[in-house]
């Protein structure tokens, strides 16, 4: 199993309202996509302090080989084409377990 994980910070002028919407697509999208299992957007928790990035994507893959067709397919490259109007930065890392 493999788990990867997007973890990001909206731009200032995003709007929460913005915030929730994009986030609900892009799950819902990307929920889609072949070989994409369990995808969660889960906001920051601050219980032990300022979290570095307020929101982050999961998303659960059987293998690397299906997280590199997730990478290569539309629906992904279309949410990933919205990414730069949205987000001021994310780090991306992926998790064999």
């Amino acid at each position: 199993m493999l788990k990867h994980i997007v973890m990001v910070n909206f731009k200032a002028e995003v709007s929460q309202g913005e915030r929730d919407a994009f986030s609900k697509k892009a799950a819902e999208i990307l929920a889609q996509v072949p070989g994409a299992r369990n995808v969660a957007i889960g906001k920051a928790s601050e219980l032990e302090g300022k979290a570095r990035y307020e929101a982050a994507l999961f998303i659960d893959f059987d293998s690397e080989a299906a997280l590199k067709a997730y990478l290569e397919h539309p629906m992904h490259k279309a949410v990933l084409a919205q990414m730069p109007s949205m987000f001021s930065e994310f780090l991306i890392s992926n998790y064999l377990y």
